[in-house]
């Protein structure tokens, strides 16, 4: 893990660096409308309204849950007892990104999702909110997590199928479920090399259209590591780097290139 005063001056050299925050500059239509419709859209619809409430309501939990973790741990300390609204709080999306991949999901429309960390739910609802009818499957290995996530789910009448296990045990079963991949979101184990992995595997059920959304892509120099060997892979033709979130897109029609925007 990064220390906090260094990941601090990194998300300072993010902001002197990044561009293209209002799509200025950017010659490539894909990626003008990505970011005029999807990273600056601001509107607050009464599904997104409902994620959010929900979100500030667990935020708030006094709830407290003993668990084992499996992975690269949390961001701080690895504790095995913790309050949930601590879980949140340090290690889940904030509704910034929230409303982000809630956005994303709306504009790409994916039928066929996969989320790598369910934790206790957070970005499940946001990704799920945007079509409930979806075939979105969550895995992670805490099943006391993602006890939280699928009552959650509930609540908010979303079909989320959890499947709870270690990912490398269970991953190439649960692509089995899939013909194919639209969306997969990736913030399960931060280690470089399993991160990696499980990039490549996903990798067979991709097609032209399939977007990946990877969380804390310089939460540690494993992760930045992993983040770099994805975004030069051979199949991916467009990055994007949002500082703590890294998009990837397939598109063949694209040009290859690497963005830091802005967000």
């Amino acid at each position: 893990m990064i220390s906090q005063f260094i990941y601090a001056l990194k998300f300072i050299q993010y902001k002197l660096t990044s561009k293209h925050k209002k799509g200025h500059g950017i010659h490539s239509p894909f990626m003008f409308f990505l970011i005029t419709k999807v990273l600056r859209k601001n509107i607050i619809n009464d599904d997104l309204k409902a994620v959010l409430n929900a979100h500030k309501k667990i935020k708030k939990s006094k709830q407290k849950i003993n668990y084992k973790e499996i992975g690269a741990g949390s961001k701080y300390k690895q504790q095995t007892s913790q309050k949930v609204s601590s879980i949140v709080r340090r290690s889940s999306i904030t509704p910034k990104y929230g409303k982000l991949i809630y956005n994303l999901t709306c504009y790409f429309n994916p039928k066929n999702i996969l989320e790598l960390g369910s934790s206790v739910g957070i970005s499940s609802m946001y990704i799920s909110q945007a079509d409930r009818k979806a075939n979105f499957i969550s895995i992670d290995g805490v099943y006391e997590k993602q006890q939280i996530a699928e009552k959650k789910s509930k609540e908010l009448n979303q079909s989320t199928k959890f499947i709870c296990g270690d990912f490398d045990e269970i991953l190439e079963t649960t692509l089995t479920k899939f013909d194919q991949l639209d969306l997969v979101f990736f913030d399960g184990n931060h280690k470089k090399e399993s991160t990696i992995n499980y990039f490549n595997s996903c990798l067979n059920k991709i097609h032209n259209n399939t977007v990946f959304i990877f969380d804390d892509i310089h939460w540690s120099s494993e992760m930045e590591g992993a983040w770099d060997y994805i975004k030069n892979h051979k199949k991916v033709k467009v990055s994007v780097d949002l500082f703590r979130m890294g998009l990837i897109f397939f598109k063949q029609e694209l040009s290859y290139e690497q963005f830091v925007i802005k967000f």
